[in-house]
């Protein structure tokens, strides 16, 4: 039986899901949470001593305090200065960032491909997941932001930034709106538009829009690609 240690802050989103798979799957795995606080580096110098296959970094600052106290990252924590997975390897802890991972698996499942517009909360650490959009425009409460955004991408995919104000004309050339918190138009929404939310929309939003992806199927992706990391194949839809 393998330890999986899921550390987080407050409720944790991801918990429940792992037990859930793991039991109706019969996966030798055992998923033991924990609020480790200002102990966190701790908490991760004890995995090997404790015998712990891995640690999901669930809270924010985990993540971002993590890179420096590990003696190797993969390419996608590396450059988001981000991890979210923790693996003891012979040579020390190597990190993993595996959401922008998730959030392409996402995006390529659902042959979401085309044009994209980023509304609300500009995530960049997550940009690596939108490499397979032929085009991504963003909604920011600024120019200059969004701009920045959007030059965190190759050229050949940078659409256009526009303000919440001036948002619905630039909505209607696109096929995919990503929602991410905050501010959501919803003149801007039309009913050919699928709407994948990573928060919760307005109610109203919902009748707006042809499709709609909600905040679950994020989470489902990337806890199937934990477990893939871990050598357990599962799907997202086992994440119920």
């Amino acid at each position: 039986m393998s330890l999986l240690a899921v550390l987080h802050q407050g409720d944790s989103r991801y918990y429940s899901l792992l037990v859930g798979a793991t039991v109706s799957h019969r996966l030798p795995l055992h998923i033991h949470a924990a609020q480790p606080g200002v102990l966190f580096p701790a908490a991760l110098a004890g995995l090997v001593p404790l015998g712990f296959k891995a640690a999901l970094l669930e809270a924010s600052e985990f993540q971002t305090q993590a890179p420096g106290l590990l003696e190797a990252l993969e390419p996608e924590a590396k450059a988001a200065r981000r991890v979210d997975l923790v693996v003891p390897e012979r040579a020390g802890l190597r990190g993993y960032y595996l959401e922008p991972i998730a959030l392409g698996n996402l995006l390529m499942h659902y042959a979401m491909g085309s044009t994209l517009l980023w509304m609300g909360k500009l995530r960049p650490e997550l940009i690596g997941g939108l490499r397979g959009i032929k085009q991504v425009s963003v909604m920011s409460p600024s120019f200059a932001e969004g701009d920045s955004f959007l030059g965190k991408l190759p050229s050949s995919q940078r659409g256009h930034t526009t303000v919440p104000e001036r948002a619905e004309a630039l909505a209607r050339h696109v096929d995919v709106i990503l929602y991410s918190g905050g501010k959501l138009p919803l003149a801007a929404l039309q009913p050919y538009h699928t709407l994948l939310a990573l928060a919760d929309p307005p109610k109203e939003a919902l009748k707006h829009v042809g499709q709609y992806l909600g905040p679950d199927e994020l989470p489902r992706f990337f806890l199937s690609g934990v477990l893939d990391v871990l050598g357990h194949a599962l799907p997202p839809g086992a994440f119920a």
